[in-house]
């Protein structure tokens, strides 16, 4: 199930070859992460930031947690500690939300009318 036409009216971004929607409220950050069925999986490299709460919305990401790999179907919650060696690995066909208390993606404009675009006229 794609995000309603609300979130995808959100500036945008792109992280390792994901869509994101982004709402920015300054000090903090929700991630509306989605990969289409049609595109291959992406992987997120291990990295590190601040806590992270999420939810998978359909399909499945595999996380590595420090060293434990932990598959996440729809409907899986995760909270990551701050300062936690993790990496994702986003199937096709995958949407998910992450909340951030802190900035974590420099958002562009909206993707609304861009070529090629999903939600373009």
């Amino acid at each position: 199930m794609p995000f309603p036409e609300s979130v995808r009216r959100l500036p945008y971004a792109q992280l390792a070859g994901a869509d994101v929607y982004v709402h920015d409220a300054g000090a903090t950050q929700i991630l509306f992460m989605e990969v289409p069925r049609d595109r291959a999986e992406v992987v997120v490299p291990r990295h590190t930031h601040g806590v992270e709460w999420g939810i998978v919305v359909e399909g499945e990401i595999e996380m590595t947690l420090g060293e434990t790999v932990e598959s996440h179907p729809a409907g899986t919650v995760h909270l990551i500690p701050a300062g936690l060696p993790h990496s994702f690995r986003f199937r096709p066909g995958t949407s998910s939300v992450h909340y951030f208390a802190e900035r974590r993606v420099e958002p562009g404009p909206p993707r609304e009318g861009r070529e090629g675009s999903p939600t373009a006229r």
